[in-house]
């Protein structure tokens, strides 16, 4: 599977424990993560950095499997990668790409990742890779994400965000170009869906400012405004972004993944 390691390389290149649940909250088993690196993989995005030997790991999304298949190679044949995506036809070729590679370590469910098909706390780590953006209930899939990890896992969000408001016309035109752009919200607002589902230590791990094609910002943007959004240093334009937030090793009754009404205050 070692193209698959190499795929995800030369792409980015190019585009720059179980638990019971009681009346008192949850108990669990320690799974202690401390966001290492694979090793000899340290130009990878963030997201397969923190991977380790052994791992479970889900990815909401996963399309034709490339993703799934770089991470069980570095998780090992101890470990499991699970991918989940609504498209029948992407499961499919994802599964015949596996059964190519002979990855013994990898299984593709076919399902929708607001009701993931998958048991909770199976997951030390959740990814999802441009995903999160284009669903419709953001809150459902972050509190999916959170049933999934066990206690101490880890979910990794890759997206794009904004800092302040940006042009309706600029994010349409940016959607063209890569359809996540147009769900980008306030990056507080991206990164409240987790905290508020019962999330902890959310942190911006990576960010990069996005580059649309000149004639892109020229069309809705003054001539002083597209120089701030090229400018690396402004806050202003679209932001690619990695979180990592940590699932705690317990859980109040509040944010406890059993309760139905944990949103409702």
């Amino acid at each position: 599977m070692e193209e698959s390691v190499k795929a995800i390389e030369q792409k980015e290149q190019v585009e720059h424990s179980a638990c019971g649940c009681g009346s008192g909250g949850c108990g669990c088993h320690s799974h202690d993560h401390n966001h290492h690196h694979a090793h000899g993989h340290a130009e990878l995005p963030v997201r397969f950095q923190i991977l380790r030997e052994g791992d479970r790991v889900v990815e909401f999304g996963s399309g034709t499997g490339n993703d799934v298949l770089a991470a069980a190679q570095m998780i090992g044949p101890t470990g499991k990668v699970v991918g989940v995506d609504l498209s029948e036809k992407n499961i499919k070729t994802a599964r015949e790409y596996a059964d190519q590679l002979r990855a013994t370590n990898v299984e593709f469910r076919q399902g929708d990742i607001q009701e993931a098909p998958v048991a909770k706390e199976f997951a030390d780590i959740v990814l999802a890779n441009c995903v999160f953006n284009l669903q419709e209930d953001k809150q459902k899939v972050a509190d999916e994400m959170y049933r999934i990890c066990h206690h101490n896992g880890l979910a990794c969000v890759s997206d794009f965000v904004i800092i302040h408001d940006i042009p309706l016309g600029l994010r349409e035109d940016g959607a063209q170009l890569a359809g996540c752009i147009g769900g980008a919200e306030n990056i507080d607002t991206f990164m409240n869906y987790f905290r508020k589902t019962g999330f902890q230590n959310v942190e911006i791990v990576e960010m990069k400012k996005v580059h649309l094609p000149q004639d892109v910002f020229e069309k809705h943007l003054s001539a002083e405004d597209v120089e701030k959004y090229k400018d690396v240093q402004s806050d202003m334009g679209i932001f690619n972004v990695t979180m990592v937030a940590e699932k705690p090793s317990t859980c109040s009754p509040e944010t406890c993944c059993c309760n139905p009404d944990k949103h409702q205050n």
